[in-house]
């Protein structure tokens, strides 16, 4: 990678060298087993120094979106100045000339502060090479102006840069726009490496819909059946009535009487379900719901009712 020079390693004589290796080789005779090595947990100035030397690496070898991906982490770990240089000449080298541009100007004012002059003219020279080559976006908002919050591409734009040039990076941005009473409108758009004015028209937002209440829907079959059920539970307490003054007699006894009554309760309790029933159904037939099934199956000992409804 072509940047300044950045602070080297201590330079230590080539003698000096040999004896930390003959050192090494006698501590190495000395100690012939090996230890079990413990997994080590690097610090994240370390883990930020590796990923810096992955980036250049990655960067050498042509592999310029893996050293954008580790300069950028590096510099989330440990903020460097030389990652931040190196990111920013990553970025410039994948055709993303705005971020460079942001980051290269940045790294410019961290460098005076710092009194790193070379540094500093590293990136000066970078800020004023891209600065004629910037993709310029203007924005064509709604004559009436019934906006009050522009995001593009996840984030807010402030009120006082919506009418200036924006400036991105070429490739595919979306714009959100939103007003009060007034839908939500997004207009994709691709950006670009020209300089020039690309002119990006919002349309007019049309109005927010409101929620339209349900009309009530009458479920026909739903109510017929509840009809159905009520005439039956009519039936049903008409014939246990009729049966009930049959089973008056005072001999209570006789078989004939114990079988009115009997046929009068069944007749009553099974039209009082019905008629329940019936109802049910038919006050709720206008809320929408389907295939009802109301079965009423006869056993020796009275009937048995089954209901099935599908909401």
């Amino acid at each position: 990678m072509t940047l300044p020079p950045w602070p080297c390693r201590r330079f230590r004589p080539a003698w000096f060298a040999g004896v930390l290796s003959l050192g090494g080789t006698i501590a190495s005779g000395a100690n012939a087993e090996p230890l079990p090595s413990a997994p080590v947990q690097l610090s994240n100035e370390a883990r930020a120094e590796q990923l810096f030397h992955s980036g250049e690496k990655k960067f050498d070898n042509g592999d310029y979106a893996g050293a954008c991906s580790d300069f950028s982490e590096s510099l989330k770990l440990g903020p460097k100045l030389g990652a931040l240089l190196n990111l920013a000449l990553c970025h410039e080298t994948v055709g993303k000339p705005v971020t460079a541009w942001h980051e290269f100007s940045h790294a410019a004012v961290w460098a005076a502060q710092n009194n790193q002059r070379e540094r500093h003219d590293f990136a000066t020279q970078h800020v004023r090479a891209l600065e004629p080559k910037l993709p310029r976006v203007v924005l064509q908002l709604p004559a009436d102006r019934a906006i009050d919050g522009l995001d593009l591409d996840g984030e807010p734009v402030p009120e006082t840069r919506w009418y200036l040039p924006l400036y991105l990076d070429p490739g595919e941005h979306r714009l959100a726009v939103t007003a009060p009473g007034k839908q939500r409108t997004t207009v994709a758009f691709r950006v670009t490496s020209s300089p020039s004015d690309q002119l990006v028209y919002v349309p007019k937002l049309d109005d927010a819909t409101r929620a339209k209440t349900p009309t009530p829907r009458t479920d026909t079959s739903r109510r017929l059946l509840g009809l159905a059920g009520l005439g039956i539970g009519i039936a049903g307490a008409a014939l246990g009535t009729t049966f009930g003054v049959l089973a008056a007699p005072e001999d209570e006894g006789a078989p004939a009487v114990k079988d009115h009554a009997t046929v009068a309760t069944v007749s009553f309790a099974s039209g009082a379900v019905f008629a329940a029933v019936g109802g049910w159904l038919f006050w709720t037939s206008t809320r929408g719901a389907t295939g009802t099934a109301l079965t009423a199956t006869p056993r020796r000992e009275g009937a048995a009712i089954s209901l099935t409804t599908t909401f």
